[in-house]
């Protein structure tokens, strides 16, 4: 089965993508403002077990931009709902990465009982700390001459005289470990509006949203590379105090980009977590 399709969810035109057979798996890009396609084709092949389900989120990818730029986390948690009833799925198995993987924990808060299981990779936390933890950790990694750069083209962002992948060129080998995976990066678009309104509101929002006592009834799988910004030694105090149930995994040679640097590694615990295997 395959199949390509834009959605009308909440009077928006959602693009989705389907492919494979078996369990349902629903993948939550990253960003905010990035697209799924960041996801192809590493992790393809996991096709042959179950059906793969895509799509990109509010003003993302393929999916239509709001005018006016009214983008909030509420309205993503909703569409998320929205595509949950438009593929009659009782309940949901959620695959999040990176700023996916809190709007998975988003959406698992308000509802719990349409959310099966949830796997999380590149993670960032169950508070807004993390958020704002990867930021400030990020910029320290950077040398004196590519915090230069950012600053420099953030400015210009800010004005539009720049896109925004002209601030990942400069970034791009601090969200991996081996600075080589990056040829294996599939091209894909990010919307700064989009993540400039949705970081706003994580931070005013994102602690009051994250229900503790719901996601506990929840399983929850964590893939963290090792070199992560966020690392597996910062989600013991960001995410799993809060979780204590969740399964913390560390994955060796790996940076925030698991998807690029170790799909295998990712497939194989996928498979694991919710075939069982």
């Amino acid at each position: 089965m395959h199949n390509e399709e834009f959605l009308l969810l909440r009077d928006m035109s959602i693009y989705t993508k389907r492919f494979g057979n078996g369990i349902p798996l629903v993948f939550l890009h990253g960003g905010p403002g990035g697209e799924h396609r960041y996801f192809l084709p590493h992790l393809q092949s996991l096709d042959s077990h179950f059906e793969l389900i895509f799509y990109d989120q509010r003003g993302c990818g393929q999916s239509a931009r709001l005018q006016g730029g009214d983008y909030t986390i509420e309205d993503e948690i909703e569409t998320l709902e929205e595509l949950r009833k438009s593929l009659g799925l009782e309940k949901l198995n959620l695959v999040g990465e990176s700023w996916g993987s809190m709007l998975a924990l988003l959406y698992a808060s308000k509802y719990p009982q349409h959310t099966n299981k949830i796997f999380m990779t590149a993670a960032v936390g169950a508070t807004v700390d993390g958020y704002l933890g990867f930021g400030e950790e990020l910029e320290k990694r950077l040398t004196s001459e590519d915090r230069r750069k950012f600053d420099e083209l953030v400015k210009k962002l800010e004005v539009n005289e720049v896109d925004v992948a002209e601030i990942f060129k400069v970034i791009n080998p601090y969200y991996v470990y081996s600075v080589s995976k990056l040829a294996k990066k599939t091209e894909t678009n990010s919307n700064a509006e989009v993540n400039s309104r949705l970081g706003e509101d994580i931070k005013s929002k994102y602690n009051h949203l994250i229900d503790s006592e719901a996601l506990g009834q929840v399983p929850m799988m964590i893939a963290q590379g090792d070199t992560d910004i966020i690392t597996p030694e910062a989600l013991e105090e960001l995410l799993l105090k809060h979780l204590p149930h969740a399964r913390l995994v560390e994955i060796k040679n790996c940076g925030h980009w698991s998807v690029i640097e170790q799909p295998e590694v990712l497939k194989n615990l996928i498979k694991e977590f919710f075939l069982g295997e």
